[in-house]
């Protein structure tokens, strides 16, 4: 209750009524047609004409004159010859050429008139221009992949208008993916074969990003992903195992079956020296434990195993990061011998 006598005191007063000659004339048109008018996508090269349906709500004849243009209009003068009578709808029509324009474009015709109470109207339009070369998508999957097959993915380029689409690869691809261009006049589609079996061990994921270079002078460069996860019979968890530090000597690995059914591990062995294999199980099972221990330095040795699920042989890499023969802090470090700049894991 308190509060109502302070909000009185900064109450605006009413305006004085000289201030209401001030006021906005009604306007003198109406417009028939709605607006903004919007032209919705347009290609690159496109023309197209934007139409504007004018209402004389004057009581005298009046007359229009243009006064200004935005970027890419053109319209025939010879529209507003005669005068707009009382009552009279007119349409306007404007010109709009889309070359070197892209992306969401907004433009406006600004016409003059013989009314002193109001001299000027403007005409708004607007569009989205589509660029000149596009791709389907910037980003696909090939999903899960099984170790045998070597799916292929495609990614469509097109260009509209100039002359004929020419693609380049612009980035080096790894060894698991082959890539072929082919081109077609205004089209052209880049070809990516997965070759799951060119895989390092111990990857069993990857996000691929490939640059692709264009003769479009506004679209020089895409940069395309590709995701893929390898569907393997039996899952090791982790995929490798690293040892890190000197005091970790002992890591275990889980291993499960895809399909959630027994298996049996026929044959368990590591190649090379400096880690020993704790676990040799031979009956069959859902889910085997398996324990490697480090007992020297050497950085690498891989461990395999034969299971009677898979016809290929399981590799978990195995490794040791000494710290000893890392570099000083601050320094850059080197990167790691078999990790590919192409993909995660």
């Amino acid at each position: 209750m308190f509060l109502l006598p302070a909000l009185a005191m900064f109450q605006a007063p009413a305006p004085p009524p000289a201030a209401q000659q001030d006021a906005v004339p009604p306007a003198r048109i109406e417009m028939t047609t709605p607006f903004p008018v919007h032209l919705g996508s347009v290609g690159p090269r496109e023309v197209r004409e934007a139409l504007f349906g004018i209402k004389s709500i004057h009581d005298r004849p009046f007359r229009f004159r243009l006064l200004d243009l935005a970027l890419g209009l053109s319209l025939d003068e010879g529209q507003f010859t005669t005068p707009l009578q009382p009552g009279e709808v007119r349409m306007v029509k404007v010109r709009v050429d889309a070359a070197g324009m892209e992306g969401f474009v907004r433009g406006a015709v600004r016409l003059g008139t013989d009314d002193p109470a109001q001299p000027n109207y403007i005409l708004r339009y607007d569009m989205t221009v589509r660029p000149e070369v596009a791709v389907d998508a910037e980003r696909k999957s090939l999903g899960e992949v099984a170790p045998h097959e070597s799916p292929e993915l495609r990614f469509r380029f097109t260009r509209e208008g100039g002359d004929p689409l020419k693609l380049v690869l612009a980035s080096e691809m790894p060894p698991h993916l082959e890539a072929e261009l082919v081109h077609e006049g205004q089209a052209a589609d880049l070809r990516i074969t997965f070759r799951p079996g060119r895989l390092r061990p111990g990857t069993m994921a990857g996000l691929e990003v490939i640059k692709v270079a264009t003769n479009g002078p506004k679209q020089p460069l895409f940069t395309l992903y590709l995701d893929w996860r390898l569907a393997v019979p039996v899952i090791a968890q982790p995929s490798r195992l690293v040892f890190s530090d000197l005091k970790t000597t002992l890591l275990g690995l889980e291993l499960t079956a895809r399909d959630g059914r027994p298996f049996r591990i026929r044959k368990a062995e590591i190649q090379g020296r400096g880690f020993e294999l704790l676990d040799r199980p031979v009956a069959e099972a859902g889910r085997h434990m398996i324990r490697v221990r480090r007992t020297g330095t050497t950085p690498e040795a891989m461990l395999v195993l034969e299971c009677s699920n898979q016809e290929e042989p399981l590799r978990v890499p195995l490794r040791f990061l000494d710290p000893k023969a890392r570099p000083p802090k601050g320094s850059r470090p080197a990167p790691p011998p078999e990790e590919h700049g192409h993909h995660h894991h």
